[in-house]
């Protein structure tokens, strides 16, 4: 009798806690890529920084529904005082914002300060750390390169040392002293990478911070399978915020989202269940089966969802909202500069890099592998950035005889009757594609394969895991990878900074050094945005076109496809996800997951 007790209310205790469960707002999504860490000062790819976005805050953020994109304070009381002709920025931080537990705080309520924030610019800026996001603030503050060269030197970073451009006035004041006007730091100062960290935190756990992110954010970590499960959970003791946008005149999905959201504590969400789906098969499936939330429509299933380019009837028979958009990012296959076959500025190799970009078909890789769902890029520079030129072109981008001219021209031919081409002195000549084992990236390797051997060159492929591909990468071991890279905020220098000198090592992956380019840079930085500017980043691309460190690709078209009971959500531009502004509507759920 006593055992029967006993399992009837454990019964018991299993059916309240399923109850419960029910009862949670839970938001599932997938990401296509694995995540690496995170540590907001090392991430540079979009999964992790999706997480990080939610864990750790910015001082400035964008208002979720605003177009074209708008700033706004975070964790800040107001938007920064601008001084010194641009070169000078006060960070007024609010009060009573605070880090979420963790046993580093000793059971101490731990408050955000601007000991923070300057902790977070000082993280960036450590050798030991190699930070890939050091270009968010390298050449702006003064002082930072002295003491950078000062940590190589000593063989340590010292973080109690005074920075000349970081000023700690007060407890809740930073002033940030920048080497020359910069027009573009407030997009800085709403980046994730530099939101505030807490020095105990990152010293507790050392080399393992990437796996132990505290932040201030609406959200906490609470579970981490590498590369398959994210579970992140609501922050209990979270600030009060309430939901406020700006919806533009005339956008009917952003005012619909906005009525949806409008005044609603933030974040809505109790837990946010992440699994990474790489194969589009079983992640399309996962969405036709109620098991995710949203999702952006496989390429292979373009047709099935929107015959002719507009959503088929069974996607509002079943309540779905559908949003499309054109995404401000590129996509292009860098190669490492420093590489002996393929870099270098010599005539030979520059003819080399652009008889394979002559060779290979965006026509084919936008029309046949990705049905039409994007724009051929004509410049580093996708539409929605600052500086975005619509009128510019490059001309004929696909010219197999071209290529084959070139090739001829400059020695590289077949010397040994193979079929394929050699070096001019004979050596063989290779071409090696990174790519990831994914079925997409393998239709994107044939189309790769198809065209090389049209022209002669062999090519031989590196197949490997994503976050894999990236360690090699940054340590310029691969010889090209083909990327994407979306905005982190709305002007042309976000595009331009991979290709910028001094950011080799950092996002500058393919290592392109060109003191012209650079100066180019250097000097749109210090400009307004404007005609004249604008005009600058066309020189800067037809360098692009003449030295061809990058094959340009395309601008991606977003599909979204939303399931009927998430409320207020689209994707942003330049935030990542934007969890925190998501809520579920629990009864439509109930009646629809059946």
């Amino acid at each position: 009798m006593k055992r029967l007790v006993v399992a009837l209310l454990a019964i018991a205790a299993l059916a309240a806690a399923s109850a419960a469960i029910a009862q949670q707002k839970v938001l599932r999504v997938p990401f296509i890529i694995a995540e690496t860490n995170f540590d907001p000062a090392f991430v540079s790819d979009l999964y992790s920084n999706s997480v990080c976005e939610e864990i750790f805050e910015s001082p400035l953020t964008y208002d979720f529904l605003a177009r074209p994109a708008k700033l706004k304070p975070q964790t800040l009381e107001a938007l920064p005082e601008i001084t010194d002709g641009g070169k000078t920025y006060t960070l007024r931080f609010r009060k009573g914002i605070y880090f979420t537990d963790d046993a580093a705080f000793n059971g101490r309520k731990r408050e955000l300060t601007a000991a923070d924030q300057e902790f977070a610019f000082k993280r960036l800026m450590d050798p030991k750390g190699s930070s890939p996001n050091l270009w968010l603030i390298e050449g702006r503050i003064a002082g930072l390169q002295e003491l950078i060269a000062k940590a190589k030197k000593d063989g340590r970073f010292d973080y109690d040392a005074k920075i000349p451009g970081i000023e700690v006035v007060d407890r809740y004041t930073l002033r940030v002293h920048l080497v020359k006007p910069d027009y573009n730091f407030l997009y800085i100062l709403a980046m994730t990478n530099i939101g505030a960290q807490a020095r105990e935190v990152v010293e507790k756990y050392g080399n393992d911070i990437g796996a132990h992110p505290v932040g201030t954010g609406a959200f906490r970590l609470a579970e981490w399978k590498r590369s398959a499960r994210i579970v992140l959970v609501r922050n209990e003791d979270f600030r009060e915020e309430h939901f406020e946008a700006e919806p533009p005149p005339g956008d009917a999905i952003s005012r619909q989202l906005y009525d949806e959201m409008k005044g609603k504590r933030i974040p809505q969400l109790d837990r946010i269940e992440i699994s990474v789906i790489e194969e589009s098969q079983p992640r399309w499936l996962a969405f036709l089966n109620k098991e995710i939330d949203w999702i952006n429509v496989p390429l292979d299933f373009i047709n099935m969802a929107l015959p002719a380019g507009k959503a088929a009837p069974w996607i509002a028979k079943r309540g779905m909202r559908y949003i499309a958009d054109i995404d401000p990012d590129i996509t292009y296959l860098y190669w490492n500069m420093k590489d002996p076959m393929f870099g270098g500025y010599t005539p030979e190799r520059i003819a080399l890099r652009r008889a394979i970009s002559l060779a290979y078909s965006n026509d084919d890789e936008i029309y046949l592998l990705r049905n039409g769902s994007a724009l051929e890029a004509q410049s580093p520079l996708p539409p929605g950035v600052v500086g975005y030129d619509p009128t510019f072109t490059l001309g004929k981008t696909y010219d197999p005889a071209r290529a084959k001219a070139l090739l001829d021209m400059f020695g590289f031919v077949d010397k040994d009757g193979d079929g394929y081409r050699e070096m001019p002195d004979g050596s063989p000549l290779t071409f090696i594609y990174a790519t990831t084992p994914d079925q997409l990236s393998r239709q994107f390797t044939q189309l790769w394969k198809k065209d090389m051997d049209a022209i002669g060159i062999r090519m031989e492929v590196e197949t490997a895991k994503w976050p894999d591909l990236r360690k090699k990468s940054k340590l310029g071991k691969l010889q090209s990878w083909h990327l994407a890279w979306g905005a982190d905020y709305p002007d042309g220098e976000n595009f331009y900074q991979l290709l910028y000198g001094p950011n080799c090592g950092s996002s500058n992956d393919g290592c392109f050094q060109l003191p012209e380019f650079d100066a180019l840079y250097e000097k749109a930085a210090t400009m307004p945005p404007g005609p004249e500017r604008t005009l600058i980043y066309n020189q800067m691309a037809r360098l692009v076109t003449v030295y061809a460190p990058w094959k340009l690709h395309s601008h991606r078209k977003r599909h979204q496809l939303v399931q009927p009971w998430v409320l207020g959500w689209r994707k942003h531009p330049f935030l990542h996800e934007g969890y925190r502004y998501v809520d579920i509507d629990l009864q439509r759920r109930a009646a629809e997951v059946k």
